[in-house]
């Protein structure tokens, strides 16, 4: 096929009747998985009232809080 102007030759189209991927469905979290997402919300509104309010050491801490929360997100199965 002849280069397109980028100098690559141009992507073939798909096949008739070929069906693109569809994305998965919502997934279900685990037990484990969905308290830590409430412990990431809850820690996330914490920092965002502590910011609000002006009180940097409370926001350090919600901040320390969400990125614990966000770790065990993270590792949860």
């Amino acid at each position: 096929p002849p280069a397109n102007q980028a100098g690559r030759a141009p992507e073939a189209p798909a096949p008739a009747g070929a069906v693109p991927p569809t994305p998965a469905g919502p997934q279900q979290l685990s037990a484990a998985k969905a308290q830590a997402l409430q412990e990431v919300e809850t820690a996330l509104t914490a920092a965002r009232e502590a910011q609000r309010s002006g009180d940097f050491a409370q926001y350090g801490e919600a901040l320390q809080r969400l990125n614990d929360a966000m770790t065990e997100y993270n590792s949860a199965r």
